[in-house]
């Protein structure tokens, strides 16, 4: 070897070396993507669960909070007699609830204390007692441990026998306020949420080419699975050894979802075919979803990839031994002579571009940095023109913030003409608008009529419509043929609605006073609770309520109340984002509060009043951010 010529001996020495990394790069290559392969297998099963994962807790979260709703806004329904159409809507809007049932406590002052609302082919019925009643479900085992144990708030699947349907049930407690501001457990709301719907959603999935995914209950009940023969009839812990292999203290781990990796199965669906098992947990329910994917289809997008780099490699080697004993011969001329005999194997190639299939690596490195800086240009352009939206927005959104503090009246003294009113008001939006209103303005020289309401929802969308509500709201005050209070808000929740393309709904005071004899006229349309503080300290509540929130009914009858005013007696209205900020312990700063500040400002004049109450409310809420928008308005009678 060492008689040989340089040229040889260096021919040999490199082609060693590079067939040496060329061996090596395939070792690892491979053993990378036996790597691959099993990471694979987890990516695609969870890929896949986090999409079945989604579609379960689309009806699972929407049953909770379908539960949740009725449950805060049962006792006010059942007082207005509204309780019927209120729960046929949900029925009709949710058909995956199979029924409903409800039971309020005795101490509850409704017309019925138990109700059962449930669907029957394409009508739905109701059921109202004062007595239990009996349905298909309440002797089941498993709606008894709902009812009776309160840990449990999702029962184990039951079969509805007036239906068939199978169904799984969840809990909702009815709670009142106390005057501790404690919440006392008045009664209950469960929701039936029907697992056909929810078998048919998973089994339209597809998981893989002939893979499948199961869903089973906490007691690993099978809730879902594509032979519905299967469904509520087997049970995780009876799955034959030949498809499972596991005891049982192996399968609990994987209900409780402490099993993080997958298993292997040889499902009998699939003809005991060898499959992948991958589980994940849907923490509302702590059901487990189950994914199967046969190990032939996990594998087969990785077999050609894997063949293309053998093959490839071998020729590289080759390639490369060639081109360095080529090189050696000709004693490794200069970088130009490589560089034109690399052109001229580009054009014997025929290609203009030297992408993928060239084997000039300059031009693939320069068209390369081509294609960078087109795409650059590109995303430098889009980037520029969505900086300029997002501005033109932002704008948009400050007008919108401009237009909506110009319809509110800040500017004191407020009625500098009339001796009889001194008011204050406080306006502080959660976000740049608003969704809070309130007003006042002389219908004539006696009366005053104002306003303090609060509509539903956040952000733009709700400013706007605050503002064509106060629009409306003065518009049909100030016409003299409408007398009473009543009957203007009866005005303004037929505009709304007529009006309300997108479902808001405003809750509204609006009173009336007579500035020369005292006389307050007000109606109360689900708004909070005003109050009346007398020179004494003693502070009477404005509590009734006169009609459910404006813009949701058409035709709603509403009414009204009356006070008599004495001199000296101011009139505090407020929106609940007083009485429901929270500090960083999320306590609620709640009425109780609110009622000893007032008793404590007796005496003073609107805007030293108003002016404490924001001290009072900036103290509780420290460093928290403010969560909804607050409105105060005080009006004070000098007779």
């Amino acid at each position: 070897m060492l008689n040989k010529s340089i040229a040889y001996r260096l021919s040999i020495y490199i082609s060693l070396a590079v067939i040496s990394v060329f061996v090596a790069f395939i070792i690892i290559n491979f053993l990378f993507n036996l790597k691959i392969i099993k990471e694979n297998i987890q990516f695609k099963a969870d890929n896949t669960s986090v999409e079945v994962n989604s579609v379960v807790k689309k009806y699972v979260v929407t049953t909770q909070e379908v539960a949740k709703n009725i449950a805060d806004q049962i006792i006010f329904y059942e007082k207005e007699d509204a309780i019927g159409p209120f729960l046929d809507k949900i029925l009709e809007k949710y058909p995956f609830i199979n029924s409903i049932h409800i039971r309020l406590d005795s101490t509850i002052e409704v017309s019925h204390h138990y109700l059962f609302t449930f669907r029957e082919a394409d009508s739905t019925y109701m059921y109202e007692s004062n007595k239990p009643i009996v349905t298909c479900v309440d002797k089941n085992p498993n709606y008894i441990e709902l009812v009776q144990d309160p840990d449990v708030i999702w029962s184990e699947p039951i079969v509805c026998e007036r239906n068939k349907h199978v169904v799984a049930s969840y809990y909702s407690p009815v709670t009142q306020s106390e005057p501790n501001n404690k919440n006392k457990l008045v009664g209950s709301v469960i929701c039936e949420l029907s697992l056909l719907h929810i078998n048919d959603a998973v089994n339209k999935i597809k998981v893989g080419k002939s893979g499948y995914s199961i869903l089973l209950s906490r007691k690993g009940v099978y809730i879902s699975h594509p032979r519905k023969d299967f469904i509520l009839e087997r049970n995780a812990y009876d799955i034959p050894k030949k498809v499972i292999d596991l005891d049982v203290s192996e399968i609990n781990d994987i209900l409780s979802g402490n099993k993080g990796a997958g298993i292997i199965a040889y499902p009998e669906v699939l003809d005991y075919q060898k499959s992948w098992l991958s589980f994940s947990k849907i923490p509302e329910t702590g059901w487990l979803v189950v994914m199967v994917i046969p190990y032939a289809e996990l594998f087969e997008p990785l077999y050609l990839p894997i063949l293309k780099m053998l093959f490839f490699s071998v020729l590289g080697i080759l390639v490369v031994y060639i081109l360095i004993t080529y090189i050696s011969n000709k004693q490794i001329q200069p970088l130009s002579s490589l560089t034109s005999q690399l052109k001229r194997f580009s054009d014997i190639s025929g290609e203009a571009y030297a992408g993928e299939a060239s084997l000039n690596e300059i031009q693939q490195v320069s068209d390369s940095l081509n294609l960078i800086k087109a795409w650059y240009e590109k995303n430098r352009l889009k980037v520029s023109q969505d900086a300029k939206l997002d501005k033109i927005r932002y704008d948009d959104i400050l007008e919108a913030a401009e237009i909506q503090q110009s319809l509110i009246k800040l500017e004191y003294p407020a009625c500098p003409n009339v001796k009889e009113i001194d008011l204050f008001a406080l306006y502080k939006p959660a976000r740049i608008v608003s969704g809070d209103l309130f007003d006042y303005f002389f219908r004539d020289e006696k009366q005053m009529v104002f306003t303090m309401g609060d509509v539903s929802g956040k952000g733009v969308p709700a400013a706007f419509f605050m503002s064509m509500s106060q629009t409306i709201i003065k518009s049909v005050g100030a016409n003299p043929e409408l007398k009473r209070s009543a009957g203007i808000v009866e005005e303004v929740n037929e505009q709304l609605y007529s009006n309300n393309i997108h479902q808001f709904f405003l809750t509204l005071f609006l009173g009336i006073i007579n500035i020369e004899t005292g006389k307050l006229s007000y109606c109360n349309a689900a708004h909070t609770t005003s109050y009346v503080l007398k020179t004494n300290g003693h502070l009477d509540e404005l509590k009734e309520a006169h009609g459910l929130p404006l813009g949701l009914y058409r035709d709603r009858g509403y009414h009204e109340s009356k006070y008599q005013l004495e001199k000296g007696d101011s009139i505090i209205v407020y929106t609940d984002g007083v009485t429901e900020l929270q500090d960083e312990n999320n306590l609620q700063y709640g009425d109780f509060r609110l009622q000893e500040n007032l008793k404590s400002l007796a005496g003073l004049k609107p805007k030293e009043m108003v002016k404490r109450l924001e001290k009072s409310l900036k103290q509780f809420i420290g460093d928290t951010d403010q969560s909804d928008d607050i409105s105060i308005l005080v009006i004070k009678y000098e007779g």
